[in-house]
């Protein structure tokens, strides 16, 4: 049915009381004899009857078909999501029984068709096609083509291409131009001088034939009017020619004399308007961009669906967290199998799932049972964009290319509340499925399916563009959609998940949107539950970056090395890592932040009050061997980071030396003849004049060695050198960065590294300098404790910090009490270690693996399986 070689197509024209379907061969766009049908449609049944009856007609007429059938296209009348195929007729009075509702995905699943053959045209822009290049197309490159109807519809087409512009909210008179180019002006106008009343333009037309006067007056003021008005709109837009149809056009003969005295340019009326939408949608399908996007832009691998664990002492990338055999499923068979259980699903998610594959994989399984299923798609009830666009402005940070301001709004301020309201079941349809994020916001009584995606792969389809930001249009460059992700849209969705978690009955993983990963709520609240009280690892995730190294990539098995380096590891980043649940191989991610808002108490312990969901401490690996140096660059004060971006506490940092290569080197604090003034006219010059600095001329360089711990709190100039292994222990806030000076380096697209100089010296605290650095932001070990093959080295930061750092050094095993606190480790030196858990649990930890021990563990050991050494480092 699908051929690519066919050339024949369905054109469809569906009106508000009728819908005709004819086929038509698309090598002369001619309606194949006898194939034409058309019926009478009853506006006021429900929406399964009516998509019941539309489907009948379109399928009678692929029957007649002496070939396979190309692609569908449907001229239908808006409010319309065109691309989705999704209804937002509302308030118009008619078919505003199918608000929300996925029309593309009902006629897929009841005509056999795939989804991407089935495209929907606005029905003015489809008769404008078809007039065009039926009796036009050698005549006039620009027209301009009007349909006068219930509605005052538009369509310019410059060379054979519909162009968007609309003029019917144009402003004209008192009003906009709708209120005067549609029947309702002729009704209203003629009813309110006249005790007969009219329902109709036709009614009219009668009365104009019989030479009332009054009827006559009306139409010839309807043609000064619309002279008027066209002389605004033809002559700008340098139109050849206008053309028009539409019911209103049956009455030509008594407007057409008194339009055309105001107007030069030819204006015709159509002669085959009845057919024109049918083969104008006919067009549309051949015109569209077959291509299709790439689902993700990146050079690391999709997680395998079958996981098989690396050897002792080997770095793991997939940590599983153990659940229950046979609680993970995956596929769409048995998520069907839960779903025709039920009369109504709500399906929420995250951004950047790809709901249209989610519903046509999920429809072809339901298909198969023979359902009658409806599909309401709540991004219907989404604010226009242009509005959205104008809400958000004030957390977007202007023409900053970084930074906006945490946003203080709700998800429910991107929708209008009507609208939700208006997203109703059909008692018709054996299954109602409500899908999309927010789509629990119109409140049904359902079960709640909850459709996450872990942040790299969101950011991986955002680079491949993908998927776009919420209540956004359109595809924007990827580093402006993330600043919006960030600020926005993340916030918003966090706060959104939240409120959902105690009431998700199913959680879907949608990174392998093909066979997805899922399970229940019971085994995701159970499993969370069970982290709190013994351990928990993240899935850690790899960047490249300009300044990136070689260690990662040479010491970290399961990467892809086709890479030009790897500059970070997220090893433990609330808002970017994601949690594996794992059943016998099989692994469901959900994201780390489902953990903190279900058990933050369990997790923080006694900083849970301060810091309550937010979990507070990150690490992350920076990578310079055998790469360059880090930006120099520094963070913003607490104060600074609260007022500008809304955040509740800064970046503060430290670099921890987990490996090093020859003579490696820490940027870090001033020089103690630091002049500012000159310091900033070097750096302006420097960007200015794309000229070097001789950086250590301002700035102090500190050798490096393993172990080493550099501190960094907020205002302190620093940047690694290269040839370091960076373990960035820090507070979780992680890209307020302001760098000062890069070293004249393009980014790895080829484009300029913004800098942010004005903000550094809003920060920057130039009495951290000389001996002041070295006596206070060099970590000076001190022997806490010891005992029998073991001691308990104190590595203090800064004042500033609130987080504190130990090491453990131990031969055999070590035993440790969290004593309210949560603690994040990570094995520095040595090959792999066991953690037992009070609570009976027994996991492996490698080299250069981040671990957490939640508050609620209690008591815990730590066993060294190898003959050396173990030094396990402990931020808390």
């Amino acid at each position: 049915m699908n051929k690519e070689s066919s050339n024949i197509c369905v054109g469809v024209d569906i009106g508000g009381s009728h819908i005709s379907a004819c086929l038509i061969n698309m090598h002369d766009n001619s309606i194949m004899k006898d194939s034409y049908r058309e019926c009478s449609i009853d506006g006021n049944q429900s929406a399964l009857r009516i998509l019941k009856r539309w489907s009948t007609l379109i399928n009678e007429t692929i029957k007649f078909s002496p070939d396979n059938i190309r692609n569908i296209g449907i001229a239908i009348p808006g409010p319309f999501d065109y691309e989705k195929g999704i209804s937002k007729i509302l308030n118009v009075g008619k078919y505003e029984q199918f608000f929300g509702i996925n029309i593309r995905q009902y006629l897929s699943s009841t005509l056999n068709i795939q989804t991407n053959r089935i495209y929907f045209i606005n029905d003015a822009t489809a008769f404008a096609l078809g007039e065009y290049h039926q009796q036009y197309s050698s005549k006039y490159k620009r027209t301009l083509a009007l349909t006068l109807g219930t509605g005052f519809g538009s369509t310019y087409i410059i060379e054979g291409v519909p162009q968007s512009k609309l003029l019917y909210n144009e402003p004209f008179k008192k009003s906009i131009a709708d209120n005067y180019f549609s029947t309702r002006w002729f009704v209203e106008v003629y009813n309110n001088n006249n005790s007969n009343k009219i329902k109709n333009v036709k009614q009219l037309s009668e009365l104009a034939e019989k030479g009332n006067r009054s009827a006559l007056d009306i139409f010839e003021e309807f043609g000064n009017n619309l002279g008027s008005f066209l002389q605004k709109h033809l002559y700008p837009e340098k139109v050849e020619c206008c053309i028009i149809g539409g019911n209103i056009s049956k009455s030509w003969r008594y407007f057409a004399p008194t339009l055309k005295k105001h107007i030069k340019t030819p204006i015709v009326k159509a002669n085959t308007n009845t057919h024109s939408p049918l083969i104008g949608a006919a067009i549309n399908t051949m015109s569209q961009n077959a291509t299709t996007l790439e689902k993700r832009k990146t050079s690391q691998v999709l997680i395998p669906r079958d996981i098989k664990k690396t050897n002792q002492g080997k770095y793991d990338i997939y940590p599983g967290f153990k659940v229950a055999k046979n609680s993970i499923k995956t596929g769409y068979y048995e998520l069907a199998d839960y779903i025709e259980t039920h009369k109504t699903i709500v399906i929420d998610g995250y951004a950047g799932v790809l709901w249209e594959d989610l519903c046509e994989n999920l429809g072809l399984e339901l298909r198969k049972r023979n359902l009658k299923v409806l599909w309401h798609d709540v991004s219907a009830a989404l604010k226009d964009s242009a509005e959205i666009d104008n809400m958000i402005v004030p957390y977007l940070g202007g023409d900053d290319p970084i930074f906006g301001r945490k946003t203080s709004l709700k998800l429910n301020d991107f929708f209008n509340a009507d609208y939700l309201n208006n997203i109703n079941t059909d008692s018709d349809a054996d299954i109602n499925i409500l899908y999309g994020t927010g789509a629990a916001l119109c409140k049904w009584d359902a079960p709640l399916l909850y459709v996450d995606l872990p942040k790299n792969e969101l950011q991986f389809r955002m680079r491949a563009g993908k998927i776009t930001n919420l209540g956004a249009e359109n595809v924007f460059a990827a580093k402006v959609m993330y600043k919006r992700f960030y600020f926005v849209d993340w916030v918003v969705l966090n706060n959104h998940k939240q409120q959902l978690i105690s009431d998700i009955d199913i959680i879907i993983d949608d990174q392998r949107p093909e066979k997805p990963f899922w399970t229940t709520g019971e085994i995701l609240h159970s499993s969370l539950k069970k982290m709190s009280e013994n351990y928990f690892r993240v899935r850690p995730w790899f960047e490249p970056g300009v300044w990136g190294g070689s260690w990662i990539k040479n010491n970290i098995e399961q990467l892809n090395k086709d890479v030009p380096n790897y500059a970070w590891s997220f090893e433990l980043i609330v808002p970017e890592n994601g949690l594996l649940l794992e059943d016998e191989g099989k692994m469901l991610e959900v994201s780390f932040d489902m953990l903190m808002f279900q058990e933050y108490k369990n997790v923080l312990g006694n900083a849970a009050e301060q810091f309550g969901v937010e979990f507070p401490i990150r690490f992350d690996f920076l990578d310079t061997f055998d790469g360059g140096n880090l930006s120099l660059q520094c963070h913003p004060l607490t104060e600074y980071m609260k007022k500008e971006f809304g955040e509740s506490f800064t970046q503060d940092e430290t670099y921890y030396i987990l490996d090093k290569k020859g003579q490696a080197n820490v940027y870090l604090g001033f020089q103690e003849s630091i002049d500012p003034a000159e310091f900033r006219k070097e750096l302006n010059r420097s960007f200015e004049n794309n000229t070097p600095i001789d950086i250590e001329d301002f700035v102090m360089s500190h050798p490096a060695e393993k172990h080493d711990l550099f501190l960094i709190p907020g205002g302190t100039i620093h940047g690694s050198g290269k040839n370091n292994m960076v373990l960035e222990i820090s507070a979780t806030p992680y890209i307020f960065t302001f760098k000062l000076y890069d070293w004249l380096r393009p980014d790895l697209d080829g484009k300029p590294r913004p800098l942010n100089i004005d903000r550094g010296f809003d920060n920057l605290q130039f009495s951290r300098k000389g001996k002041k650095v070295i006596s206070e932001l060099i970590s000076k070990p001190i022997l806490l404790d010891k005992g029998y093959n073991w001691k308990l080295i104190h590595l203090p930061t800064h004042s500033e910090h609130f987080y504190d750092v130990h090491r453990y050094e131990f031969q055999d095993e070590i035993h440790i009490e969290t004593e309210g606190q949560c603690h994040i480790m990570m094995l520095v030196e040595g090959t792999s270690l066991i953690l037992e858990t009070e609570n009976g649990m027994r996991q492996r930890f490698n080299f250069a693996e981040t671990f957490v021990i939640p508050a609620a563990c209690g008591k815990y050991r730590l066993i060294n399986e190898n003959n050396a050494t173990c030094k396990v480092v402990k931020a808390f």
